[in-house]
């Protein structure tokens, strides 16, 4: 997470008027200083103009020198210094199943598509290869989004539809999620990992923080390491993506070759005396919010408050797969700190206050947020 910037000490007392009065207390004595005079109007374009470069251009520069503080293009400079690039906006991936004519082909790139709702536009994927249908009349094809995004992961059974109908196919279905649709990688991520390139001087050990890195260098989100489980000489990354959820296979292959790369021994970040690294897909455990009673200023509003709250909670997540546990005392504080809220009554983990077991390979997921502004006794 990056930090918030605090202006110097000798930036402070430059405001436009601090400037103006400081260049009339330097007049000469027979000088008039008085508000109106020539002096007065001549020197204040110039004290507004110092003030403009003081407090917005130079706490820029300053910002941009330092990756705890930069952001977006400055940011990526920074991380290019150690080799860390952001991720760009990822584009879901899945299977669909196909009933049709059997022996009919399917050429790579047809368009299927999720329908559009009143929410939200129609979806498509195209298929990645030549796929034949079968004597049974159906055929499983792997698919890609045609746009990259979060918006491009949809639940099962929601592809129905082909953007180009033809007479050979009757029917179409997901019969899982179709997952693994990001956004580009912020800034606040983005930085955490370049900040670990620093900490960690990119070393190549294989120890747990190498496993994690690497995992996240191939788009992954976060990984729990799980060494030895296999015997000596083996370790199991558990994975999940950018958005939490479980890795989809696409994912979990792409990590993998990176690490491994099978094809090119040169390229290989896995130790030689590793003899065996197994990647798999997390269990998440779905974790409900309740909040009850909130009050809030007119700058924000329910929705707004669960998205922050999300966010936030991501973080507090990391240590928990990491001890095993998600601790009450961990979460609750967080509802105190998005912007806006003044006041709750109550707020409850999975409906209740006790603390959630996280057994080794779980990782948790944000589930229903139940925020409302009515109390727990029906008041508001």
């Amino acid at each position: 997470m990056q930090l918030q910037f605090t202006a110097p000490e000798f930036m402070n007392h430059n405001s436009a008027e601090e400037i103006h009065e400081r260049m009339m207390n330097n007049l000469p004595d027979d000088i008039d200083d008085m508000p109106g005079g020539f002096p007065f109007d001549f020197t204040m374009p110039a004290a507004l103009e110092n003030a403009e470069f003081i407090n917005y251009h130079l706490v820029r520069a300053i910002m941009i020198a330092f990756p705890m503080y930069a952001w977006d293009e400055w940011l990526d400079l920074h991380g290019r210094q150690v080799h860390v690039y952001r991720h760009e906006a990822a584009h879901a991936s899945g299977r669909i199943e196909v009933k049709g004519q059997a022996g009919y082909i399917i050429p790579a790139e047809t368009i299927f598509c999720a329908p559009a709702t009143n929410e939200k536009a129609a979806v498509e994927y195209a298929t990645d290869e030549d796929v034949e249908i079968g004597e049974s009349g159906t055929a499983i094809i792997a698919v890609t989004a045609v746009l990259a995004g979060t918006d491009s992961n949809v639940q099962a059974n929601v592809v129905s539809i082909m953007a180009k109908p033809v007479k050979e196919i009757m029917a179409v279905t997901n019969p899982e999620p179709i997952t693994g649709g990001t956004e580009q990688e912020g800034n606040n991520a983005y930085y955490d990992r370049i900040a670990s390139e620093y900490k960690n001087a990119m070393t190549y050990l294989g120890n747990d923080v190498d496993y994690i890195r690497w995992a996240k260098e191939a788009g992954a989100g976060d990984c729990i390491v799980i060494p030895a489980h296999d015997g000596p000489g083996t370790v199991k990354l558990v994975l999940v993506d950018e958005n939490g959820q479980p890795a989809n296979e696409r994912l979990v292959q792409s990590v993998y070759d990176y690490i491994v790369s099978p094809n090119d021994r040169s390229k290989r970040l896995l130790p030689t005396a590793c003899a065996k690294l197994e990647c798999v897909t997390a269990t998440t455990v779905s974790i409900s919010y309740t909040c009850t009673g909130l009050i809030f200023d007119d700058k924000t509003n329910i929705e707004q408050i669960k998205k922050d709250f999300s966010e936030a909670v991501k973080s507090v997540y990391d240590n928990a797969k990491n001890e095993g546990i998600l601790r009450y005392n961990d979460i609750r504080p967080l509802i105190s700190a998005v912007s806006g809220v003044e006041d709750f009554d109550t707020f409850l983990i999975n409906g209740g206050m006790a603390n959630i077991k996280l057994e080794k390979e779980e990782y948790p997921e944000t589930g229903i947020l139940d925020f409302s502004q009515e109390a727990a006794d029906g008041k508001v």
